[in-house]
């Protein structure tokens, strides 16, 4: 990495870091009633919010590529069957493969490993088997 590269790289470190403390920290300003009612607003329990909040943005692309490596548009999925996308970005946001995940995303190898470590492996298969 030159030295150019570097006041981008703080930059966009900065960045994220800035966007991640705003997002919990609105979180944190929600009586215990709103959590619950925005859990229960968008499908999931409010301690499943809870864990995935953090996590969310670090995985919802890495979902979307794996949706795309096994031959589904996940924007289709998502307005055909938003609950079941919605399970499936909190398997996705506890995962602990994600290196895994985008590494073999990056090779190319994910659609045909995915069940080595994809928790929504199974439920792609399913889909692909009903043409959703």
């Amino acid at each position: 990495m030159s030295e150019s590269d570097t006041p981008n790289l703080l930059s966009r470190a900065f960045d994220w870091i800035k966007a991640r403390a705003a997002r919990d920290n609105e979180l944190a300003t929600l009586s215990r009633s709103d959590f619950q009612r925005l859990a229960t607003d968008i499908g999931v329990t409010d301690s499943d919010l809870r864990d995935v909040v953090p996590l969310i943005g670090d995985h919802s692309e890495l979902m979307d590529q794996m949706i795309r490596a096994r031959g589904l548009d996940p924007a289709q999925l998502r307005r055909a069957l938003g609950p079941v996308i919605r399970d499936m970005e909190v398997t996705c946001a506890r995962c602990r493969d994600s290196r895994t995940c985008r590494l073999e995303l990056e090779t190319g190898t994910a659609a045909s490993r995915s069940h080595e470590f994809c928790g929504n492996a199974t439920v792609i298969d399913h889909l692909l088997t009903t043409g959703a």
